[in-house]
């Protein structure tokens, strides 16, 4: 697990580094059909809807290809955005230069980025209504520290170690959402395992892959999530399961939009040999193998992922 999240963060960090402007465009368009729906779900939880009207102050950590923003952008009154802020935040400084640049070619509203990280952020106390994270506490390394509030009786040296949480930079009375995968969720798994074991040569891959990249299966899972908040001091607490489809339209589209994760795959679990005798024929073989299995036609993904959102307590 602790090779799978280290390899899991320095793809991350480094991911979209050498991308062309075509290739960028790829990688916001698969991010929309995967994340966009399930943002737009999270923000509804959230109270922040086309039917929002009054302003808001929201950091997004984890923000990715900005999946958040855009639905922001694309339903609340112009008039509302006008009057709020949007700090749009993650680890990958080539991610957050994604996220600008998209926000400059649409001329999105009221929208700030920094390369900041989500443990310890340094942004000042009580400064938004609103923390989202889309997809991003399960592989986090320490999503307790994102959560975490300074307690009063912490030491000066504490509360400077502590310049890192979601309790902290919420004004009272703010909320809190996320998502996450459900601990059962399969999405682009079996087509990549199925993949995997067509290979004439060792490719393993976990069975089954916890979707809790960080080794935190507490925040996958949506029975015990509820605990999670609440012993870090959030309330009206909740959260629900639902169900995402995205359509894939061909194998090659497939390994378009999940080759990170077949990156990663190798290089948490294959043995040196297997990698290289993948080189050259890995692609292809993926190809062929999900054309015959899904019959030259295209399929749906299912996703299964859980929504929470919860509040800081008002006094």
């Amino acid at each position: 697990m602790a090779k799978a999240q280290e390899e899991l963060g320095k793809m991350f960090k480094a991911f979209s580094s050498d991308f062309d402007d075509e290739r960028l465009d790829k990688l916001i368009a698969d991010s929309e059909r995967i994340m966009r729906r399930p943002a737009g779900l999270l923000l509804a939880q959230a109270g922040l809807d086309a039917s929002t009207s009054e302003p808001f102050t929201l950091l997004d950590h984890g923000c990715g290809t900005g999946p958040i923003a855009a639905h922001l952008q694309g339903n609340v009154d112009r008039q509302v955005l006008l009057q709020s802020k949007m700090m749009c935040a993650d680890i990958s400084d080539n991610l957050v230069g994604t996220l600008k640049r998209r926000a400059e070619k649409h001329e999105w509203v009221n929208v700030e980025t920094g390369v900041l990280d989500a443990q310890r952020s340094g942004l000042p106390d009580q400064s938004f209504s609103h923390v989202t994270m889309n997809f991003a506490m399960h592989v986090i390394p320490d999503p307790g520290a994102v959560l975490q509030g300074t307690p009063p009786s912490a030491s000066k040296k504490e509360i400077c170690g502590r310049v890192r949480n979601a309790m902290r930079v919420l004004q009272p009375g703010g909320t809190l959402a996320f998502t996450v995968w459900h601990k059962d969720n399969s999405g682009w798994v079996p087509d990549m395992r199925s993949s995997f074991e067509a290979l004439p040569f060792a490719a393993p891959m976990p069975h089954p892959l916890s979707m809790a990249a960080n080794g935190k299966v507490a925040f996958v899972d949506p029975d015990l999530i509820p605990e999670q908040l609440r012993s870090h001091g959030f309330e009206d607490v909740r959260v629900q399961s639902a169900e995402h489809i995205m359509r894939v339209e061909s194998a090659s589209d497939y390994l378009g939009s999940f080759g990170m994760m077949r990156d990663w795959m190798m290089r948490a679990y294959w043995g040196d040999e297997s990698k290289k005798r993948a080189v050259g024929m890995l692609d292809d073989h993926i190809v062929r193998h999900l054309t015959e299995k899904h019959g030259g036609q295209g399929w749906d993904l299912k996703w299964t992922l859980v929504l929470a959102t919860c509040r800081k307590p008002s006094n």
